[in-house]
């Protein structure tokens, strides 16, 4: 900015330099410059180098130069000058009316070019004037300029600026980024030939409004799609028009596996669901099996002891409904692999489709691994879904259990003995860079897909404390091997359970059994009345509320449901503990153990049956819990 002197009135003064080796002419110039209405200071130099000098101390705002002077002349003159105050107004004052030299000092930053004896003080203090408001307007622009130049080539967002046609005469480094071709070979092609099919249709409707914003998806040279947010503005110089434009991919891909996460979060809460309304209808079979079985003759029993069988293969189900779900906790054991694929082989034939033949291969006397059953049968099922979408057009899935030992040659897995679970399939394969980001949580190369399944898989066998890999190359399919380490050979591995003997575990205390299954709630007191028991029972917690009231005797345990209608079984559980504080507590539900934490219960683990149990399990338990009271 120049420097401005204030008087007293607040007139705004301007530094002056005149640029003259003529003492008569700067004699008349500064006379011209006198006038009490100029609000000039005027400094006189007759050198170019006195004038430099002068300008790197005390900038003028405007300066009148003559172009011929004793240490420089013509042009040259100019040009000095130009460049040591670029910041100042420069007219040119010559004795040379030379029209070439005066468009090209004026081309080139002259305000005016004024030939001596040809103007007056009027016309010389109006030409200053003139001259500071163009020379500020110049730099206003050229700071505005500059700024926009800073704004468009730094922006984050690609910016194209283009023709009608939809040619590209315009970008910045950005939009070269996002399009994928560099800036120069952006400029000259149509925004159109790098979206999808379609786009152009939309752009014709959307370009005949002065504005709009939308989304299409941009392709690049390597068959990379990349989900761009488009606004444009038309017209903002004559013929051209703006698109500004924005990579959100990243954004959508958050969103898509946000939606995805709900899905299936909801799909769990679904699936648990399921499971515990089905662990209820399986208690009631099995219950009238139970009691079948205690009232039948010896063919009879057999047949209710194959129901009974036939609903713990069932309630086996429901677990994996359960551990899909989430809602099924971890339980360490130790097991045999060969005997957990053995028995979900009904479940992997379902899972393939009609092309795909299964091969399971399993060694003999590998030894048990530590981990929980639930959540190993999750593996093996995500596994198998990952080989059969490999294998859209049919192959073969083999499933490998053996043995496997590790030296220290292999720093991926610690030295040790292993047992190997592979399952390899003979589809598409995976490339290195998709290889290495396989196990990522959401990370998917299936349009359908969650991106949750090989993560899972990982997540659970590091948390077993197990190892696993991938082995893959493009169309030669892929090998998933999951190690787990050896905890036990099988001589050490528990006896077989002895056949299910038929008793009966009574008692003589009174118990409160509160469950809104009906045909469940009858089956079970006709049990409990048979082991000698005196039963109280209730549909809901607020029926069990008024039974407890209205008795007056003891009531040894109460028996309840967690998840009922009016009132649940923590309002019960403490109702009972403040009224009927000697009252022991069994909870039942068809979720797993963690249910009584989730709700809020303080209770002991052991004092907690899982649906759907036996009633022999039942009556163990309660007395069990009686014995341990007593």
């Amino acid at each position: 900015m120049s420097t401005l002197v204030m008087d007293a009135r607040h007139t705004m003064f301007f530094r002056v330099l005149l640029v003259e080796d003529n003492v008569i002419d700067a004699k008349l110039i500064t006379g011209l410059l006198r006038s009490p209405s100029a609000a000039l200071h005027c400094c006189h130099v007759t050198q170019l180098a006195e004038a430099l000098n002068h300008m790197e101390i005390h900038p003028p705002d405007v300066i009148l130069l003559d172009l011929n002077l004793e240490d420089s002349s013509g042009y040259e003159t100019f040009n000095f000058v130009r460049q040591a105050a670029t910041k100042a107004a420069i007219l040119v004052l010559s004795g040379s009316d030379d029209e070439d030299l005066a468009i090209r000092t004026v081309r080139e930053g002259a305000q005016d070019y004024l030939v001596k004896g040809s103007f007056d003080g009027r016309l010389l203090l109006r030409s200053i004037r003139y001259a500071i408001e163009r020379k500020r307007s110049e730099e206003a622009l050229r700071h505005s300029q500059a700024t926009v130049r800073a704004i468009f080539e730094n922006s984050l967002d690609g910016i194209v600026i283009f023709e009608r046609t939809g040619i590209c005469v315009e970008a910045n480094a950005s939009a070269s980024d996002l399009m994928g071709v560099p800036r120069d070979e952006l400029v000259g092609r149509r925004l159109c030939d790098f979206c999808d099919r379609g786009f152009e249709e939309a752009w014709e409707e959307l370009s005949q409004t002065e504005s709009g914003r939308g989304r299409c998806w941009i392709q690049l040279k390597d068959n990379a799609r990349r989900m761009v947010d488009y606004c444009f503005k038309t017209n903002i110089l004559p013929g051209q028009h703006l698109a500004v434009l924005r990579d959100i991919t990243e954004q959508q891909d958050l969103e898509e596996q946000l939606r995805q996460s709900q899905k299936m979060e909801a799909v769990g809460r679904l699936a648990g669901g399921v499971a515990h309304d089905f662990n209820n209808i399986l208690g009631i079979i099995s219950g009238h099996a139970e009691l079948l079985q205690l009232s039948a003759n010896q063919a009879d029993s057999a047949r209710a002891q194959r129901i009974i069988a036939a609903t713990e293969k069932a309630a086996s189900l429901t677990q994996q409904l359960l551990a899909f779900g989430r809602k099924q906790i971890m339980s360490l054991k130790l097991l045999n692999l060969s005997t957990i694929v053995e028995g979900l082989s009904s479940m992997l034939d379902c899972l393939m489709t009609p092309e795909i033949q299964i091969n399971i291969q399993a060694e003999e006397n590998l030894g048990l691994v530590r981990a929980d059953q639930s959540q190993l049968e999750q593996v093996i099922m995500n596994l198998a879904t990952n080989a059969r979408q490999a294998m859209a057009e049919g192959g073969t899935m083999t499933i490998t259990i053996d043995e496997f030992h590790s030296s220290k040659d292999q720093p991926d897995l610690p030295p040790g003995k292993y047992v190997r679970l592979a399952v390899s399939d003979t589809g598409i394969g995976m490339t290195e860079e998709t290889q290495s980001r396989v196990f990522e949580p959401f990370f998917t190369t299936k349009k359908m897909g969650s991106g949750l399944g090989l993560s899972t898989v990982y997540g659970i066998i590091k948390q077993s404390g197990g190892y696993v890999t991938v082995q893959s190359a493009p169309q030669q399919g892929s090998t998933f091997s999951v190690f787990l380490p050896v905890f036990s050979s099988l001589d050490s591995s528990p006896a077989p359970a002895e056949p299910r003997k038929t008793m009966r575990m009574g008692g003589h205390e009174t118990l409160l059994l509160v469950d809104s299954e009906e045909d469940l709630r009858n089956a079970a007191t006709e049990y409990l009345e048979g082991c000698g028991y005196h039963v109280l029972t209730a549909g809901d917690g607020k029926q069990a509320v008024e039974v407890a009231d209205r008795y007056d005797g003891a009531i040894s345990l109460l028996i309840s449901d967690i998840v009922m209608p009016k009132l649940s079984g923590r309002g019960l559980v403490e109702h009972v503990r403040s009224t009927r504080p000697n009252t022991n507590v069994l909870l039942i539900s068809g979720y797993t153990d963690d249910a009584v934490p989730r709700h809020g219960i303080s209770l002991d683990p052991s004092c907690f049956l899982q649906k759907p149990f036996t009633f022999q399990t039942l009556g163990a338990k309660i007395r069990g819990i009686l014995d341990k009271s007593s």
